[in-house]
């Protein structure tokens, strides 16, 4: 088998472990891909409707089903791309013995494979970047780069009407601050959109603020506390396990930043701010994949119904190959109403 060719390449994928993502992977519900160009989802804000008192023997009274919108949503488009050149097969790559050097041919498959984890990694950034939107402003846009990059302008694909922000009377690093209070009304928030909480992620100073707050350590369930003190585990990736709050809800703290389409470093939650819900409560649909994979009078358009797909192709004018790995998905949110962002400092 051709192991430059679309299909070898894509058994190669499917089998190569993805890069952890905190939001994505608890938030997120992978919704599979569709053969269409727009992803058909069922929009729905729901109600806590009382049934009817009648006098017996009256019989009954009709009620109104909680109605929803089946809306469309369009797919976006991650393309990047990684260039193999003449001078890159020469020399000696990062990481190879000085002696005993790798033949160009052995180095261009090396690099094959290092560029498509790379990029695998960075669609899955991409992919966090989604969800963190969706989650923290309920819309979803994103910048299109065109012309390789060159030109840059801002696409809006869905706005979702999410309403469900808290911001406390007394900030929660302020003297006074009732944080227990204002979680039970945050849950509340969710409750009455037809969600529950069963997580909390904050911000890193979020979780000092709540590690500095003496009143608050005592509602801690005592699971996670000894001696008075809040002890709390890192799990790795930029995830610190707070503990369980007093209604029992699991809290983490979540740091780490990433490189935001603008050029600025921002933390993946933003200072001072909190989301609260339920595992699963956006979801990720993938739209079909289309490209040419052949040059010259023959060329074809072929498509794919996959997450990522990925293509190699060279350029005889300047004698080199381009690595491309694609991908079409979009977020669309289970219930609008049924999780909380909340500012608190």
């Amino acid at each position: 088998m051709d192991i430059y060719s679309t299909r070898a390449q894509l058994a190669a994928i499917e089998q190569m472990p993805r890069e952890y993502s905190a939001l994505f992977d608890f938030f997120c519900r992978d919704a599979g891909t569709v053969e269409d160009e727009k992803a058909i989802w069922d929009y729905r804000k729901g109600s806590r409707r009382m049934a009817p008192t009648v006098h017996p023997g009256t019989g009954g009274v009709l009620m109104e089903r909680d109605g929803f919108e089946t809306r469309e949503i369009s797919f976006c488009c991650i393309a990047p791309e990684r260039i193999i050149e003449d001078q890159n097969l020469k020399g000696r790559s990062f990481g190879e013995r000085v002696l005993g050097a790798m033949t160009p041919q052995e180095r261009e498959r090396k690099l094959l494979a290092r560029d498509l984890m790379d990029m695998r990694k960075a669609i899955q950034r991409r992919y966090e970047w989604m969800v963190r939107q969706v989650l923290l402003t309920g819309k979803l846009s994103v910048f299109t780069y065109t012309n390789e990059g060159r030109s840059l302008h801002t696409t809006s694909i869905a706005d979702y009407g999410f309403t469900n922000s808290y911001v406390p009377l007394t900030k929660w690093n302020t003297a006074g601050a009732k944080i227990d209070d204002d979680m039970h009304a945050i849950f509340d928030l969710v409750y009455e959109g037809l969600g529950y909480v069963d997580r909390i992620w904050m911000a890193p100073d979020v979780a000092a603020c709540l590690r500095d707050n003496s009143d608050y350590i005592k509602l801690f369930d005592s699971r996670n506390i000894d001696m008075g003190k809040l002890n709390t585990q890192y799990r790795g990736s930029g995830v610190r396990f707070i503990g369980w709050n007093s209604d029992g809800v699991e809290m983490y703290s979540l740091s780490g930043t990433f490189i935001d389409d603008d050029g600025v470093s921002k933390p993946v939650i933003p200072s001072g701010h909190l989301i609260a819900g339920s595992e699963g409560i956006v979801r990720m649909h993938f739209g079909p994949v289309t490209q040419v994979e052949d040059n010259g009078p023959g060329a074809q358009h072929k498509t794919y119904i996959k997450k990522q797909v990925p293509l190699r192709y060279g350029s005889i004018e300047s004698n080199a190959v381009k690595n491309r790995l694609t991908s079409c998905p979009t977020v669309v949110p289970e219930n609008v109403d049924g999780w909380c962002v909340a500012k608190v400092l």
